[in-house]
């Protein structure tokens, strides 16, 4: 088995980046990390690894023309031989020494030899079995030589893509933890585009991408979950009119209603211990669990809140030093067994907590269980009572959110029995309940609604009603 080992795959790494490339003109000339692209993407494709120089010359020099430096020679004939002098290439069919000629005088004894090039064997055997591997090698190449170019460009001509990205979901060969020394080379990857906006979306479609960089004094950045605060409502650095559900912030509403997962990219700062030391970092893709709105205390105005939450396997574990931190992990406690133990707490007792790393919510379904059974499963607000292969469905949602900020107790005051649709408009605010029980909708299920329906055993407190309506004020 060919060695992975971190010594290994960092020597090769370390010689892509350490390329010698003239950089008279203030920036590094771009034929040989070219031809390495390509080369790349023969290995990921399962193609031959050597190939000749009167097979390749013509495919090579119509790259150079399109990617080099503008005002730049495409001659292929020089990277094809120079890369000899890495530990990456090899060049076989050689009688003797390479010259150093270049030009008409290199082109022509190429043509004469007809030598083969190719990246090393055991480099080539590497990338095409380790996507991981591939992924490192050419966003190095990238980060390093194309910082100011448009990647998707040349990943579709060197054919290490077959279609431009759209936007959604983790950018091509951009590892998490991948940091970018500003916005335009997060612009040039196409991890997020917007040069200033925190958000990358428009109003009619999901959210692509947010940078969390305190620039709201609102965020909070717990790890695998951010209450992120939308955008505008500023001027010059202060709060001074209201936020609005519109642009970015309506794109991570249309995020929530879909599970469209979000890419996260953290700016340096010591506004979360999740930061990285310098430039934005990718951090990979969270999903929007929730959003509401809310008044800040200090002058009333009103602010987009959405939590955030990292998608399992798909987020970084970096801290403000590059070392690996331990983000919230959940450690489930065992359900209650007895009827004592699904008695209600005292009231203003919030739900139970364990310490694993750090401290994680534990909710407890039982209480949510024995709502619904009392209702019988019907819908507290249409009536409609679903009856299933394995006997009746109905959902239990919370009133006041369990999740932080909310820090709303698991208590069955707390809980009402729903429907799938009417558990959805509820959640995104398009229903909301009087203190009275009258129900007052904003979204397209139809009808006029009555009051909600009850039964003995389960009340429900108006303070929990009130607070979802004032989050959900718009």
């Amino acid at each position: 088995m060919l060695d992975e080992s971190t010594s290994f795959t960092t020597g090769y790494l370390d010689a892509f980046t350490s390329l010698r490339v003239d950089r008279s003109s203030g920036q590094p000339a771009l034929h040989q990390p070219i031809v390495l692209l390509w080369a790349i993407a023969r290995a990921r494709q399962g193609k031959q690894r050597l190939i000749s120089w009167h097979a390749s010359k013509e495919e090579l020099s119509a790259l150079l023309a399109h990617h080099g430096r503008p005002g730049s020679t495409p001659a292929p004939e020089f990277p094809f031989t120079a890369l000899h002098r890495s530990p990456l290439w090899t060049l076989e069919g050689v009688p003797g020494e390479v010259p150093q000629a270049r030009g008409s005088s290199l082109r022509s004894w190429l043509d004469e030899h007809n030598p083969k090039g190719g990246l090393e064997k055991d480099l080539h055997e590497l990338l095409a079995r380790s996507r991981k591997f591939g992924e490192k090698a050419v966003c190095h190449l990238l980060q390093t030589y194309f910082a100011d170019a448009q990647w998707q460009d040349i990943l579709l001509d060197v054919g290490l893509r077959t279609e431009p990205f759209h936007g959604f979901g983790p950018a091509p060969y951009v590892p998490i933890g991948t940091v970018f020394a500003n916005r335009d080379a997060l612009a040039a990857a196409n991890v997020h585009r917007p040069l200033q906006a925190g958000i990358w979306g428009k109003q009619k479609e999901d959210a692509k991408s947010i940078v969390v960089s305190g620039g709201y004094e609102d965020d909070e950045d717990l790890g695998t979950e951010i209450i992120y605060t939308g955008q505008g409502g500023m001027t010059e650095g202060r709060h001074t009119h209201h936020q609005e559900l519109t642009r970015g912030n309506a794109a991570l509403v249309n995020s929530a209603a879909s599970g469209t997962p979000v890419r996260v990219i953290r700016g340096a700062g010591d506004h979360s211990p999740y930061a990285p030391a310098h430039g934005l970092r990718y951090d990979g893709l969270y999903r929007v669990e929730d959003y509401w709105s809310e008044r800040r205390a200090v002058d009333d105005l009103r602010i987009w809140r959405f939590r955030l939450r990292a998608v399992d396997g798909e987020t970084s574990l970096l801290g403000t030093d590059g070392e690996t931190v331990n983000f919230p992990t959940l450690v489930p406690l065992p359900l209650p067994t007895t009827p004592e133990a699904v008695a209600e707490p005292d009231p203003g007792q919030r739900p139970d907590r364990r310490t694993a790393i750090t401290q994680r919510l534990v909710r407890s379904t039982r209480r949510a269980q024995r709502v619904k059974e009392l209702h019988d499963y019907t819908c507290q607000v249409c009536g409609i009572r679903i009856s299933t292969p394995t006997g009746a469905y109905a959902e239990a949602a919370h009133i006041r959110p369990l999740g932080r900020p909310h820090d709303g107790p698991d208590r069955m005051d707390n809980i009402l029995c729903l429907c799938p649709n009417h558990h959805v408009a509820f959640d995104f605010g398009m229903l909301t309940i009087g203190d009275d029980g009258s129900l007052y909708e904003r979204g397209t299920l139809g009808g006029a609604l009555p009051r909600l329906r009850t039964v003995a055993g389960h009340s429900i407190d108006p303070a929990y009603l009130a607070y979802h309506r004032k989050h959900h004020e718009e």
